[in-house]
């Protein structure tokens, strides 16, 4: 009994031996560090979203977003701090070495903030005080949302608050590195990445740098709202042309175009832009039923508003979009009343329109229209007593005189002729 025990024991020993000596392959984290660097701006908006796309793919431990901004476009900043808010990828804001204004809102929707050697966070001034109140509220949510103090980061936003030893009434809160770390706002201070890696234990982490790419850059151009109006007058236009030519052409496919880029440069999911796409060619057929088959104006109407609707809701359904809309209308009248004349007739329309005219040149003449007489001359073929027939150029035509009596075959010259009226009076002898 004994002697199997040993047996055990010595199996047992060499098993831990042999465990210790094998080197088990360690997986290195990869975190991603994503720079944002100048104005916030859409294509500081499509890196972050990609950015945040590829680190939920790839798993990685954190993504760092390196903040050198002392603001931008308020909207993109509230886009971007959505998405880091409702990242599943625990985010990190590297301040590196200022983030002000709104950039202060992108900095405070990450979860954790570390400050570089003499940075700066805060003074995000507004417009007006309806913009104050808006930006103090989404303020205080992303507080609320990423744990931190709601009333120090609302006094950066709003000058009648002040905070106590750091910015007096009247002041908009701005802190440095080290007053950030004493209120409990930022982790610690960092003079490089590395040294925020080292912060969070990170230090063996594989690093991925993501910057701005031509990709985003272009997405960024397309948010422009200048853009935007010129791409939805783009699309009204070439539907407008191909109306105008009846046929799918060049106009079809600057339509598509337009469209396509439309809906790429929304917010909105692969989902909803294909509703929207669906409901934009659902008007476009719509408004074609209407022309080929008149419908008392059923289907027109029900196209356009599904024309206009999907623009809406392409454009982000909001007040800008109604703007940004509105541009776009008055910038295809004004191409349209330019280009319109210049432009073939339409096969489409001259299949449901009436083109054959009764025209005096074709050989017609309106029965009301005798003005062409006046001055010419005739004779009676009975006599007028006052009205009677006279020929006039080898034609019969009724005739009235001024009130006198002539007789049958008698020289008279047309003196009036209104509608069906003409006035004769008799032509006076030389002799």
């Amino acid at each position: 009994m004994k002697y199997r025990l040993r047996i055990i024991m010595v199996l047992l020993f060499v098993c831990l031996v042999s465990v210790a000596g094998v080197r088990v392959p360690v997986y290195a984290e990869t975190v991603r560090v994503v720079y944002v660097d100048g104005d916030i701006n859409a294509a500081n908006t499509s890196l972050v979203k990609r950015s945040l796309a590829d680190a939920e793919a790839q798993g990685d431990a954190a993504l760092i977003v390196s903040l050198d901004s002392s603001g931008g476009s308020r909207e993109q900043a509230v886009k971007i701090s959505d998405l880091l808010t409702g990242s599943a990828v625990p985010t990190i804001a590297y301040v590196s070495p200022r983030a002000r204004s709104v950039a202060a809102l992108v900095a405070l929707s990450c979860r954790h903030i570390v400050m570089a050697p003499g940075g700066s966070i805060g003074a995000s001034d507004t417009e007006s005080a309806k913009d104050t109140e808006e930006l103090k509220g989404k303020f205080g949510q992303v507080a609320t949302t990423t744990g931190k103090n709601p009333r120090l980061i609302e006094a950066m936003t709003d000058k009648s608050l002040g905070y106590s030893n750091y910015a007096e009434p009247g002041q908009l809160l701005t802190l440095s590195d080290i007053q950030a770390k004493a209120v409990n706002l930022s982790d610690g201070t960092a003079d490089s990445i590395d040294g925020v890696l080292h912060l969070y234990s990170l230090d063996n982490a594989s690093v991925q740098d993501n910057r701005l790419s031509l990709k985003d850059m272009f997405f960024g151009i397309l948010q422009n709202e200048l853009a935007r109006v010129l791409l939805v007058a783009l699309l009204l236009s070439a539907f407008a042309v191909e109306i105008k030519t009846g046929g799918i052409g060049a106009g079809f496919g600057l339509a598509v175009i337009s469209g396509a880029l439309l809906l790429s440069s929304g917010d909105g999911t692969l989902a909803d832009s294909l509703k929207l796409a669906a409901l934009l060619v659902l008007g476009a057929v719509f408004v074609g039923i209407e022309l080929i088959t008149p419908t008392v104006g059923i289907f027109g109407f029900l196209g356009t508003v599904m024309i206009f609707a999907s623009l809406f809701f392409i454009l982000g359904s909001d007040m800008t979009a109604l703007f940004e809309l509105a541009g776009a209308v008055v910038c295809t009248v004004v191409f349209l009343a330019f280009v319109g004349s210049r432009l073939p007739q339409s096969r489409l329309l001259a299949k449901v329109t009436l083109k054959n005219r009764s025209t005096r040149e074709s050989g017609y003449e309106s029965q009301t229209d005798k003005s062409d007489y006046i001055g010419k001359t005739g004779t009676t073929l009975t006599p007028l007593r006052p009205a009677g027939t006279v020929r006039i150029d080898k034609k019969r035509v009724d005739a009235v005189s001024r009130g006198d009596y002539i007789d049958k075959d008698v020289p008279v010259r047309v003196i009036e002729a209104e509608g069906m009226r003409v006035v004769v009076e008799t032509i006076e002898s030389d002799t």
